[in-house]
């Protein structure tokens, strides 16, 4: 269920006809007012200015992390 959900939100952040990039609200563990929801993602569920940069970066440099410590 979680490697399913996690793929369908990366689909989703690629496909334009999708508005609302963030997913669905519980899919973050405090919804709409989440921490780290709100570093990428604006209230409405858009990416902020650099927010789907960072979110690769990010995506990209904890797989690389995962990948050096094993």
């Amino acid at each position: 269920m979680l490697v399913g959900t996690f793929c369908s939100f990366v689909m989703g952040i690629f496909n334009p006809y999708v508005v609302n990039k963030a997913g669905p609200d519980w899919m973050w563990g405090g919804g709409r007012n989440d921490l780290v929801r709100n570093l990428y993602f604006r209230h409405d569920g858009t990416f902020r200015r650099y927010g789907r940069l960072a979110l690769i970066a990010t995506l990209f440099g904890g797989s690389a992390a995962v990948f050096w410590m094993l």
